[in-house]
């Protein structure tokens, strides 16, 4: 009699503690590591994208640049002080950014937020500087 009860005592800890023995397993098994997750998606990347631009809103700092196919068009907000050169390196004012100019846009990508780091206006677009007369 005492091994019969003994036996169902032991089995009725083993049906109590089994339901909080597979909540724990399961608890281990959500373990995550923050530090990669921060590591690989939140460190800003540089890119290029290269097409003709669209429009340009100086008031609402905005540059519209289509893909060299025209097939869709990449919106990146523009700041006063970015730097526009032309493929030579020769320094151009924002102001010369027109519709219809070959550019190349390096820009850094942290997420959603996109900052334009040079504009590199290509040969063929780039405006004709004036030479003085000699």
């Amino acid at each position: 009699m005492q091994g019969r009860f003994l036996f169902l005592l032991f089995l009725a800890l083993a049906l109590w503690g089994w339901p909080l023995r597979s909540s724990l397993r399961a608890q281990e098994e959500r373990k995550k590591v923050p530090v990669i997750d921060k590591i690989t998606s939140g460190a800003p990347t540089q890119q290029a994208f290269m097409g003709i631009v669209k429009s340009v809103d100086f008031e609402s700092e905005v540059l519209n640049v289509d893909n060299i196919t025209g097939k869709s068009t990449e919106i990146f907000p523009l700041k006063k002080k970015v730097h526009v050169v032309t493929a030579d390196g020769d320094k151009l004012k924002l102001a010369t950014l027109k519709p219809g100019t070959n550019v190349l846009v390096y820009f850094d990508q942290k997420g959603d937020h996109r900052t334009i780091t040079r504009i590199v206006v290509l040969a063929g677009s780039a405006p004709k500087k004036k030479t003085p007369p000699s």
